[in-house]
């Protein structure tokens, strides 16, 4: 994967996200990396005059990441791939057995060499607009079929680890061409073609996308599907006028991802009079159980947003977004069980990286909702018009989505699009997996535990609506 270097600037946002969130005051951790680039003392070596990273200003900090970035890329003949493997654990350039370890775990460190360097270069590629690689293996061959995604079942939550260094696994949350707003508290100009070019520092972290959970905003279209992130059961959904309109899902090990941001227009309205069909799918019950990939409901401007942080809106050329309007969007947290926050900007670029260019919907993607109920078609973003992109929500309120639109993150860098229609009463894999025939089943203690926690709103998910 080769750069040049006008790509430096990207590259420095990329690894100021993974170590710090942009944070050039980040004190010493447990391994002695400090500032905004985790530079430990011995590495930083009292550049500029100052004894540790933190201590120096921004400029001094990006001067001296650039020196080793370009270092870097002369050495590995401009592959940016290197970049995240001699940032985070350099012996492994040259001994491929230790991709695939932790380095240092007491230094705080969680994942492998080879999954943070996959997460680098999703966050990278998403910064400098490049197209994210397609990984060639038999499941990304089967993914054309409209599989629902494989996630690893839930491990257990480890109180003494900070949340910080918590993972989650997720599914991507939406189906379709998206943008996403990307975080970085350093320099809101870096991230400018993503997160909006007129988006402040201030809106940035009033978003929350400077804080080191960050949410995963995802920007679509109004009614574009959004789906279920895991295997879980439903534990909250929030459908009350004047409040955005929310989800949320909870796994086995009572980790919460809740989504907010549904749908609550007629089409083409501003109405807040939706019908329920075009809010949320028949899954979005409390107590139901769901899996990841499922359609939860569909994308709205429900969710409050400052203005400026707007992204590449896919839509059709039809469809116009006035400046001074929120588009559409969702907004996807993490919580532990004990309410810790976890990182969930993270986690969405892992499964884009995952699921790019898959098709992301099949028979299994949803039960009935209604019957005798108006069509609805919703176009989206196809730059080759031989293919027709679109979601039909029908009469009995699924989803049929072609092209594009069936598709994870799509773009042109992908070497495929279904043609024809996939979903239920369409094509794609309708066999479920064994497991999809037996409820998921929280345990008691958790429910207990959600019961009791006031939330964000003061009120025990159990006892709304």
């Amino acid at each position: 994967m080769t750069v040049f270097p006008s790509q430096i600037a990207n590259i420095l946002a990329t690894i100021r996200y993974l170590e710090s969130r942009g944070n050039y005051g980040a004190p010493p951790n447990r391994g002695n990396a400090s500032g905004a680039y985790q530079f430990i003392a011995s590495t930083w070596n009292g550049h500029g005059g100052y004894a540790h990273a933190y201590l120096a200003p921004p400029e001094i900090q990006d001067e001296r990441a650039a020196l080793d970035v370009n270092r870097f890329l002369a050495q590995w003949n401009n592959d940016v791939s290197m970049i995240p493997v001699m940032w985070y654990y350099p012996r492994a350039a040259r001994d491929l057995a230790l991709m695939d370890v932790v380095p240092v775990p007491s230094a705080g460190n969680v994942l492998t060499v080879r999954e943070y360097q996959q997460r680098w270069l999703g966050v990278w590629a998403f910064l400098s607009g490049q197209p994210i690689p397609q990984t060639l293996t038999l499941a990304a061959a089967l993914s054309r079929l409209g599989l629902p995604p494989e996630l690893p079942d839930a491990e257990p939550i480890d109180p003494a680890v900070p949340a910080i260094e918590r993972n989650a696994t997720i599914s991507f949350p939406v189906l379709g061409p998206t943008r996403i707003a990307a975080p970085d508290c350093g320099d809101a100009g870096d991230v400018a073609q993503n997160a909006g070019s007129e988006a402040t520092p201030e809106e940035i972290e009033a978003a929350g996308l400077c804080a080191e959970e960050a949410p995963g905003i995802v920007f679509g279209v109004k009614l574009q599907p959004v789906l279920s992130v895991v295997d879980g059961v439903v534990t909250d959904v929030v459908d009350l006028p004047g409040e955005t309109i929310s989800v949320t899902v909870t796994d086995t090990v009572g980790r919460s991802y809740r989504i907010e941001g549904f749908n609550d227009d007629n089409p083409g309205t501003n109405d807040g009079a939706a019908p329920p069909h075009l809010r949320l799918s028949s899954l979005a019950r409390v107590g139901t159980s769901v899996r990841a990939g499922q359609v939860l409901g569909f994308m709205g401007d429900s969710s409050p947003l400052p203005l400026g942080i707007r992204a590449d809106v896919p839509t059709d050329s039809t469809v116009v977004i006035e400046a001074d309007a929120i588009a559409p969007h969702i907004r996807l947290t993490i919580r532990d069980l004990d309410e810790v926050p976890v990182d969930a900007y993270g986690p969405v670029i892992d499964a884009l990286f995952r699921q790019v260019c898959s098709v992301g919907t099949g028979p299994w993607s949803g039960p009935s909702n209604g019957t005798d109920l108006t069509p609805v078609v919703i176009e989206t973003t196809d730059n080759d018009r031989l293919i027709d992109s679109e979601w039909v929500i029908t009469e009995t309120g699924q989803v049929k989505a072609s092209g594009w639109a069936a598709m994870i993150y799509p773009s042109e860098s992908c070497d495929y699009a279904p043609t024809e229609a996939r979903g239920p009463g369409a094509g794609g894999v309708g066999d479920l997996p064994d497991d999809w025939l037996e409820p998921i089943d929280l345990r008691t203690s958790i429910w207990i535990d959600l019961a009791m926690s006031e939330g964000d709103r003061n009120s025990p998910p159990l006892l709304r609506p």
